[in-house]
């Protein structure tokens, strides 16, 4: 992913937000973001290793959407907010910037 498309990205993120949209992609992402952030500060090691799952209950409600929870945490790690290592039991999740958007 470019550069150019990230900035991109993070500016209709920045718009969402300006114009208060409910519902929005942005709001998902953010509630993923908050999700994670809250996760670390319980483990009290810098990483956590949410399941998809739980995510997708705090997101949306139902445990139904992990698809669309994995393309947040893709998002967010290929926009250089968050860092993934490892999959499954091992993977480790860290927050490498606060939002900006």
């Amino acid at each position: 992913m470019g550069k150019k498309y990230i900035e991109d990205n993070i500016e209709k993120l920045r718009k969402q937000r300006d114009d208060n949209v409910v519902g929005s992609y942005r709001e998902q992402v953010v509630k993923t973001y908050e999700y994670i952030q809250k996760q670390i500060n319980k483990s009290k090691s810098g990483f956590c290793n949410p399941k998809n799952s739980d995510i997708s209950k705090v997101v949306y409600g139902n445990r139904n959407q992990e698809n669309n929870i994995r393309g947040f945490i893709k998002d967010l790690r290929q926009s250089g907010y968050i860092t993934v290592y490892g999959a499954g039991l091992e993977r480790e999740v860290k927050i490498v910037k606060d939002l900006d958007f």
